[in-house]
This record gives structure tokens, C-alpha cells and sequence, in this order.
């Protein structure tokens, strides 16, 4: 099996601990190089609300679609406290929801970094669409293999 490039489908030289590609001019760690031309190959874990307490650089290695879905939990969290505090009964409910919110910008900028705006309405439409997109069996073909 021909170890190839998973961004340019480039046979790739094997180095000590990594592997290299001409073409991008870059090298690649052993669980990033493909087979034969497969494309970058992408798992999504389950999402729940546990995930809003990481920190800032851990939410960056989520995926786009992870943190899409994300950002719906966030701004579901950060709506349980708004009623609260909008009628400012206690104070921790106020500080929920200043922390709540403060979450749910952070997942909204690192994906206007990524898609270059913030989804405004995350229903089941916009959902599908993402999905359906990332199902796409065009992208799902093998690459042409090249030398280098």
C-alpha cells in the first residue's frame, strides 16, 4: 500500500518518525498520512455539555462540525439563564450566565476563524444541510496518486 498525502494525494518518503511530502513541503505525523489516496478522514464525537467546561485550546481541536453542534448546547446553556438573571433574582444565576455566555463567544469565534462568519440560526434545516454537505460522496473519492 502507497502511504500518500492526505491533503495533495503526493506518495509521501518515510522519515525516522514522520513522514514527509514534497509537493506541500511539509511533515506529516504517522496517524495523519493516508492510503492510496483516501482523503482526510474525520470523526465526530457525541456532544454533550460536559464539553463546554474545556478550555479554549482544547474546543480548538474540535472539529467544525463538532463545534456546531457545540454552539447549539452553549447558547441552549447560556438561554436557561437568561430569564434568571434578566430578572436579576440571584446572583449565581447571574454569574451562570455571564459564564455561559462568555463559552458560547469563544465556540463562536474559533468558527468564524473556520468558516468565516457565526451561524446565526443552528435549526434542523441549517443542520441538515452541514450534514448533508459533509456527506457528499464527491468528496468522499479517492485522490489521483503522484509522484513527487
Amino acid at each position: 500500500m502507497t502511504n500518500t498525502c492526505p491533503y495533495c494525494g503526493t506518495k509521501l518518503k518515510k522519515e525516522t518518525d514522520f513522514f514527509f511530502c514534497d509537493f506541500c513541503d511539509m511533515n506529516l505525523p504517522l496517524d495523519q498520512i493516508q492510503k492510496e489516496g483516501e482523503r482526510i478522514q474525520i470523526i465526530n464525537r457525541e456532544i454533550n455539555a460536559a464539553y463546554l467546561n474545556m478550555t479554549t485550546p482544547e474546543l480548538m481541536t474540535f472539529s467544525t462540525c463538532e463545534l456546531i453542534l457545540l454552539l447549539k448546547e452553549a447558547r441552549k446553556t447560556r438561554a436557561f439563564f437568561f430569564e434568571p438573571t434578566r430578572k436579576n433574582t440571584q446572583k449565581g444565576e447571574d454569574e451562570q450566565f455571564k459564564l455561559s455566555t462568555k463559552k458560547m463567544y469563544v465556540i463562536e469565534n474559533i468558527l468564524k476563524i473556520r468558516l468565516g462568519y457565526i451561524p446565526a440560526n443552528l435549526n434542523q434545516s441549517f443542520l441538515n444541510r452541514y450534514k448533508k454537505n459533509i456527506e457528499n460522496p464527491k468528496y468522499k473519492t479517492k485522490m489521483l496518486i503522484w509522484e513527487t
